[in-house]
C-alpha cells in the first residue's frame, strides 16, 4: 500500500521535471542557436517478494520470480543538435553554422561554446557577442594576409589597418593596332579616254563611235551576214570571242574563212580603227554585216551598206580602244567615244589647276599643238601644277588618267580643273572630270596610358605610343612618362606581327628586355627604380597585341597598387575575413575558429545559449569551417531554433496526463488507507 504512495510520489517528480524541459522548450522556440532538450525515464529500484526456482526433475516444474516495482525516476535530459533552419538578416557579421560545430567564445579566462552566430564589432574592433561580450576566437594573419595554424586569440578588425604599397613589375599590353594605319594619298582617276582601235586591242575592251564599249565578253559569237548574187550566205562559221582575242584576230579570221567558202572577199583596218571590207567576189553581195546575239551596240557599229558591188570598199563605224599616254590629244575621245572639241583651228591653250589641302593652287596655262601634243604631255603638266613629286601621273590599262597625290591630309587633292582658255569647252571639262578614288590620311598613331606604382606607393603614367611603318607589317614604340620621372632603359622598340595578324617579335631599341624608370629626380631620395616586364601576349597567337583593318582598341594594365586603408570586409564560407581597402586590394584579416566534441550530447549547457566542456563531451577540437569536416558557415544569416512546437505541445499533453495518472494512484492509495483505519472503529 505504502508502495503505490511512494510510486505515485516518483511518477509526480519525473513527469514535473519532464513538464520543466518541455516548457524550456516551447520558451525558446525563438531563441537563436537554441536546441531543444527531452527527458527518458528509468524504473526504480523492485521488491522481490518472492524469488523465481527452477524446475524438479520427476516433480514440480518451475516459478517466476515476483516483484513490485517502487517507481520511476529521471533517467536522463538529452540535447537535440540537429540543425536548425537559417533566418537571412541581412549583417555581415551574422554567421550561422551548417553541420556540426560551435563557435568559440572566451571571457579572457575560459572559453564557452555556442551555435548561436550573433556577432558585432565593440568599441575596440574585437569581434563578441554583443549581449554577453564575450569574445569571439580566431587566427589572426600575419601583415601579408597569410593565416597560420597558431593558437585561437581575439579577433581584432582594426579600422587603422593599412596594406603596405606593391610596386607594379608587369606591364600587359592588349589590343588591336589598325593595319591601315599607314598616311595615304589622294587618288583620283578621270573616265576612260579612247583612241582609235588598232590591231592589238582586244575585242572585249573596244567601244564604238558613239554607243560606248561594244560590251562584247569571252565566249560571244560573231556571226557574218550576208549572201552571194546566187542567194548562197556567205558562210556559216562564227567567231567565238576569247578573253585575249584582239581586233586582228577577228579581221585575220574573216580574210581566211570567206575565201576558203569560195567568197573573195578582203578586210582590212582603217585608221579611224574603222573595218574595210572590199567584196573581189564578182558579184554583189548583199546585207553584209557583223553581229552579236541581243549586242545593239556591237550589231550598230558593224553595220555595212545593205549593197556592196563588185570591187567595192566600205567602212564599218570608227571603232574606238583605250587611249595611252602616246596618242596625240587631237586624236583622243572621251569614254563616249565624242571628240574633245578642242578647237585646232586657232591656238588653243588649257588652263590646268584644281584645290591641295582645301586651298585653291595656281592655274597653269599650257599651249598644246594638234600634231605634237600628247596625253602624255597633258599629264605631265597637270602633275606640276598640282606640286607632285612622289608618284608621277599616270594612265592604267583601261584609258584613265591616275592622279596620286602627296600623303597626308594637308596635301589631300581636292579637285582638278581643266578647261580651255577662253573656249566653253564642256566637252573637254567632262572629260577630264576626275573622281576621287582614295582619299587622302595622315599616319595614325594609337596610344595608350597605364598607371603604375613605385616601393612607396605612388602613381605614376606611363604612355606607349605606336606608329605603323609605312608598306610593313612593323611598329615603332615609344614610352614616355607624364611627370617628372626619367626612363633608365627599354624605353623604345619595334614590334612585327605576321600575315594572320599575330606578334611575332617585340624587341627593345636598347635590347635591355624590360623597361626601367627612376620614380624622382636623379640625385633626389625616394623609391627604388620600378622595373616592368611588358606583356604583349604569346607569339604567334591573338592574345595581346593583334594587327587587324579596323579601329584600334588598346588597352593597357599593369599590376601593383599603392598604400591602402581599411574600408570595409566581408566573412566567407570558410569564416575567412577578408578585408576591403581603399586601393582596391583585398588581403585576409583573420578566420573564425570552430570546435567540435567527439560527444556533443555530452556538453553542459549554461546561461546565454551557451555550453561548456565537461567531462563526457571530450576535449574541444579546435578547427576551421571548410576544412572537409562537413563544417560550413553562412554569412548574413542565423541559425533559429530547432524546437518543434506541434511536437512540443504534444509532449506537454502526454505529460499532463500522466501528472494526473499519478495523481490518482495517490489519492486511491490514500483512501484505501483511510478504509484501514476505519476497521478498528
Amino acid at each position: 500500500m505504502f508502495k503505490s504512495l511512494y510510486s505515485g510520489v516518483s511518477g509526480l517528480g519525473a513527469n514535473l521535471t519532464n513538464l520543466d524541459v518541455i516548457g524550456n522548450n516551447i520558451a525558446n522556440s525563438n531563441t537563436v542557436g537554441f536546441k531543444s532538450g527531452r527527458v527518458t525515464f528509468n524504473e526504480m529500484l523492485t521488491q522481490t517478494i518472492k524469488s523465481a526456482s527452477r524446475p524438479v526433475g520427476g516433480g514440480l516444474g518451475g516459478t517466476n520470480p515476483q516483484q513490485v516495482g517502487l517507481g520511476t525516476q529521471v533517467a536522463s535530459i538529452d540535447t537535440n543538435f540537429n540543425q536548425g533552419n537559417f533566418q537571412t538578416t541581412g549583417k555581415k557579421t551574422d554567421l550561422a553554422i551548417q553541420g556540426p560545430g560551435f563557435f568559440i567564445l572566451s571571457d579572457g579566462a575560459s572559453n564557452v561554446y555556442t551555435r548561436a552566430g550573433i556577432f558585432g564589432l565593440d568599441s575596440e574592433n574585437t569581434l563578441v557577442n554583443p549581449s554577453t561580450g564575450l569574445k569571439v576566437q580566431g587566427v589572426m594573419a600575419n601583415t601579408q594576409g597569410e593565416i597560420g595554424t597558431g593558437p585561437m586569440t581575439d579577433i581584432v578588425i582594426d579600422p587603422g589597418l593599412v596594406v603596405p604599397a606593391q610596386p607594379s613589375s608587369t606591364l600587359q599590353l592588349m589590343g588591336n593596332l589598325d593595319s591601315s594605319s599607314d598616311a595615304k594619298s589622294t587618288i583620283m582617276e578621270s573616265p576612260a579616254f579612247l583612241a582609235a582601235a588598232a590591231g592589238t586591242d582586244l575585242l572585249t575592251q573596244m567601244s564604238g563611235n558613239t554607243q560606248g564599249q561594244l560590251g562584247l565578253n569571252a565566249g560571244d559569237e560573231i556571226v557574218v551576214n550576208g549572201r552571194d548574187g546566187t542567194g548562197t550566205a556567205l558562210t556559216s562559221q562564227t567567231f567565238t570571242v576569247g578573253a585575249e582575242t584582239t581586233y586582228d584576230d577577228l579581221v585575220n579570221w574573216l580574210n581566211t574563212t570567206l575565201p576558203a567558202e569560195g567568197h573573195a572577199m578582203t578586210f582590212a583596218l582603217g585608221s579611224n580603227g574603222d573595218l574595210q571590207a572590199t567584196n573581189n567576189t564578182g558579184d554583189v553581195v548583199e546585207g553584209f554585216s557583223l553581229s552579236v546575239n541581243a549586242n545593239f551596240e556591237f550589231n550598230s557599229n558593224f553595220t555595212f551598206p545593205s549593197s556592196l558591188a563588185n570591187g567595192d570598199t566600205q567602212m564599218s563605224s570608227e571603232l574606238r580602244a583605250f587611249a595611252t599616254e602616246d596618242d596625240l590629244l587631237s586624236e583622243v575621245y572621251d569614254s563616249d567615244g565624242t571628240a574633245l572639241g578642242i578647237d585646232w583651228a586657232g591656238s588653243p591653250v588649257l588652263n590646268l589647276g584644281g584645290s591641295i589641302g582645301g586651298e585653291d593652287v595656281a592655274s597653269v596655262s599650257y599651249a598644246v599643238d594638234q600634231a605634237t601634243t600628247t596625253l602624255g604631255n597633258i599629264m605631265q603638266e597637270m602633275q606640276y601644277a598640282l606640286g607632285i613629286n612622289a608618284t608621277p601621273v599616270s594612265m592604267n590599262d583601261s584609258g584613265q588618267i591616275v592622279v596620286t597625290g602627296e600623303v597626308g591630309s594637308t596635301a589631300a587633292i581636292g579637285k582638278i580643273d581643266i578647261s580651255e582658255e577662253g573656249v566653253n569647252n564642256t566637252e573637254l571639262v567632262s572629260a577630264f572630270g576626275f573622281m576621287q578614288t582614295q582619299q587622302a590620311k595622315d599616319q595614325n598613331t594609337f596610344s595608350v596610358s597605364t598607371t603604375t606604382f613605385d616601393s612607396l606607393g605612388t602613381e605614376h603614367t606611363i604612355r606607349f605610343s605606336f606608329e605603323k611603318v609605312a608598306g610593313e607589317n612593323e611598329w615603332i614604340w615609344e614610352s614616355t612618362m607624364e611627370g617628372g620621372e626619367t626612363i633608365l632603359q627599354g624605353g623604345s622598340g619595334r614590334l612585327r606581327f605576321n600575315e594572320e595578324g599575330s606578334i611575332t617579335n617585340f624587341s627593345f631599341d636598347d635590347e635591355s628586355g624590360s623597361l626601367i624608370f627612376q620614380p624622382q629626380a636623379a640625385g633626389v631620395e625616394g623609391a627604388a627604380p620600378v622595373e616592368l616586364a611588358i606583356d604583349y601576349g604569346e607569339i604567334g597567337a591573338l592574345t595581346g597585341l593583334t594587327q587587324f583593318e579596323g579601329a584600334g582598341n588598346l588597352q593597357s594594365l599593369a599590376d601593383g597598387y599603392g598604400t591602402g586603408t581599411l574600408v570595409d570586409f566581408n566573412i566567407d564560407q570558410s569564416g575567412v575575413i577578408t578585408g576591403i581597402f581603399s586601393n582596391d586590394t583585398m588581403q585576409n584579416i583573420a578566420r573564425i575558429g570552430m570546435a567540435t566534441f567527439s560527444n556533443s550530447d555530452g556538453l553542459m549547457r549554461e546561461a546565454n545559449n551557451t555550453y561548456r566542456r565537461s567531462g563526457n563531451s571530450g576535449q574541444a577540437i579546435e578547427t576551421f569551417a571548410g576544412t572537409g569536416n562537413g563544417v560550413t558557415l553562412v554569412p548574413g544569416a542565423l541559425e533559429t531554433s530547432n524546437v518543434d512546437l506541434a511536437k512540443e505541445f504534444t509532449n506537454l499533453v502526454v505529460a499532463q496526463r500522466a501528472f494526473q495518472a499519478n495523481s490518482r494512484v495517490i489519492t486511491t492509495a490514500d483512501q484505501v488507507m483511510q478504509e484501514l483505519v476505519n476497521l478498528v472503529r
